[in-house]
């Protein structure tokens, strides 16, 4: 059956009172738009450049292909800088607040960015235009494919296998296409409007096209590459994740649950025992129980309750509550709940007026855990108390 944990802070005052890497999250180098550079955390790194392409590379040997972001056209002191090919899961293309539009063009061959006044996410396909927007001038590439008869017509074609927002799963519509004399042309998305949209290039090319999302999150946009080779008249394809932050720049950790965790926190024998490994069990003592440990990112077998206790503070006539939360986890809800008071007949919990305050601060050391805080105002009075309750969905 479904388990619960309350955590619950009383609070009296007057109303006065690591990859072993970094991922590049790469972004457009002119000083304007480094003014919106995101604030990145650990195993993160803002790499600002002018130019980048998504660039397929071919492997003869697996007959496979295979890219990533290709940082090119970067300048040091007037001297041009050596490309360099980053790995699929190496880089997020990110875009700003500055990459923002809204539908302005009545014509029906724009139905595909919303409705009139609608809002999107835009990456221009020209440098001029990306740099007037403060945008990443972004682009596709070949470089790494023998223009040498290897291909039918020295050909690839991309289309469009998938598409997820990581961040905000039902919002995923992606389109891109090329404008010519005011008309577009759907090349790459996955809208039934569109039905077999596709993008030819040539072996060693390289072209640009605008891209657009709906949503801001965690894009990850997978396209399928395929050619014919020349000389078996055999189609090879392979499938290229890209990453493209929409005024996001962290690639969500793979959620968890909370039977995985019990089977990385403890021994075969003790994730057998439910004395020690059951949700409700606390076998260190420390008085938070294995649930609340798996909600804020403890230790179930080492006292650690002196960096698991939220914490309360008052700021400009309002209550604030911090606490640790896990992020990568697909199985617990939280409710952040105040009472003005705890009589026995007056009890009145209610998660109205209470807002999130801030942005997630991830915790030193202590991976996918970040430190959230919720705020409201303090009611006459000056009292109030807050619980956080946790709830753990039943295994499917």
């Amino acid at each position: 059956m479904p388990r619960s944990g309350i955590f619950v802070i009383a609070l009296t005052l007057a109303l006065t009172s690591a990859r072993a890497e970094d991922i590049r999250v790469l972004v457009n180098h002119m000083v304007g738009a480094r003014a919106h550079d995101p604030v990145v955390g650990p195993g993160y790194v803002v790499r600002p450049s002018q130019h980048v392409d998504l660039n397929v590379i071919w492997n003869a040997s697996t007959q496979s292909f295979t890219g990533g972001f290709l940082i090119s056209d970067d300048w040091i002191n007037g001297v041009k800088q050596p490309p360099i090919q980053l790995g699929l899961e190496d880089a997020i293309a990110y875009l700003s607040s500055t990459g923002r539009r809204q539908r302005t063009n009545t014509d029906s061959q724009y139905d595909f960015q919303g409705a009139m006044e609608d809002t999107f996410w835009f990456f221009p396909a020209s440098g001029s235009a990306s740099n007037t927007a403060l945008t990443l001038y972004l682009g596709f590439s070949a470089y790494g494919v023998p223009r040498d008869g290897t291909f039918t017509n020295n050909r690839i074609r991309w289309t469009l296998h998938s598409v997820e927002n990581l961040t905000h799963p039902d919002a995923t519509a992606f389109y891109g296409y090329f404008v010519s004399l005011g008309t577009p042309t759907m090349q790459l998305t996955l809208d039934p409007a569109y039905a077999g949209a596709n993008m030819e290039m040539i072996a060693n090319g390289h072209l640009h096209r605008d891209l657009l999302f709906k949503a801001p999150g965690m894009y990850r946009v997978t396209f399928r590459i395929s050619a014919t080779l020349a000389a078996t008249g055999q189609e090879v394809s392979s499938l290229l994740p890209a990453y493209y932050g929409i005024e996001e720049w962290e690639i969500p950790p793979a959620t968890i649950t909370y039977g995985d965790w019990r089977l990385a926190e403890f021994s075969s024998q003790q994730a057998a025992d439910p004395l020690v490994s059951d949700p409700a069990a606390d076998p260190d003592g420390d008085g938070f129980s294995n649930l609340l440990e798996y909600a804020f990112g403890g230790d179930p077998l080492v006292p650690d309750a002196s960096l698991l206790q939220p914490r309360v503070e008052i700021a400009e006539g309002k209550w604030r509550l911090h606490f640790r939360q896990r992020q990568n986890i697909s199985d617990l809800t939280f409710t952040i709940e105040s009472t003005p008071s705890l009589a026995a007949e007056g009890i009145d919990w209610s998660d109205a007026g209470i807002t999130e305050f801030g942005q997630p601060v991830p915790v030193q050391d202590t991976p996918h855990v970040s430190e959230v805080a919720f705020e409201a105002l303090l009611p006459p009075g000056g009292q109030a108390f807050q619980r956080v309750r946790v709830h753990l969905a039943p295994p499917q």
